[in-house]
């Protein structure tokens, strides 16, 4: 039921408000309305805090919207990362790419300048973010099969396994072996080097 709620504000998330609340029910436009404002908010800094935005909620965004609960916070929190999907990933991505672009200016800036040291610098930013120094992972997955198990219940197909002769007895030794108090029968033995 939960799925079919977020599934149906998900396909009018991004409609005008007027067709949006023809097709939901007050409490999801309401819904509607807050997820797009995180969403907004999440785009305008894709480094803010989640906390911040639940404490934005459970006030109601300073007046704009009606307050929330912290957990209903946290759900539509939940929700608009299902919608936008992992956008800190995607800013590391491009500080990353930002990182390695700088590295390539400041590699041609110390190349016009003679400055080897600077050039030797802005190579080695470049290798540590580009990976250079690590060698390609090039196994062929196409090698990898699967083993072909068939399950059997049959102990006899067990390799290596030895058969023991009049099981039932060697249990009753086992067992009465560790019968009765076992700290009566520990020996006590000095340490040698």
């Amino acid at each position: 039921m939960k799925d079919d709620a977020f599934k149906k504000i998900e396909s009018v998330l991004y409609l005008p408000d007027s067709e949006a609340a023809e097709q939901l029910t007050p409490f999801e436009n309401e819904r509607r309305k807050r997820w797009v404002y995180c969403i907004q908010q999440k785009m305008e800094d894709p480094l803010k805090p989640d906390k911040t935005l639940v404490d934005e909620l459970t006030t109601g965004f300073s007046g704009i919207y009606s307050p929330v609960s912290k957990t209903t916070a946290y759900r539509d929190i939940a929700a608009v990362q299902k919608i936008i999907g992992n956008i800190q990933l995607a800013a590391k991505n491009w500080y990353r790419y930002m990182i390695i672009e700088g590295a390539k200016k400041a590699y041609q800036i110390a190349e016009e300048n003679g400055d080897g040291k600077g050039m030797a610098a802005a190579l080695d930013k470049i290798g540590k973010y580009t990976m250079a120094d690590k060698p390609d992972n090039d196994f062929d997955w196409e090698q990898m099969i699967p083993l072909d198990i068939e399950p059997a219940a049959d102990p006899d197909l067990l390799e290596n396994v030895q058969k023991i002769d009049n099981l039932e007895q060697r249990r009753r030794e086992l067992r009465a072996l560790w019968k009765g108090d076992l700290q009566s029968e520990a020996i006590d033995i000095t340490p040698e080097e």
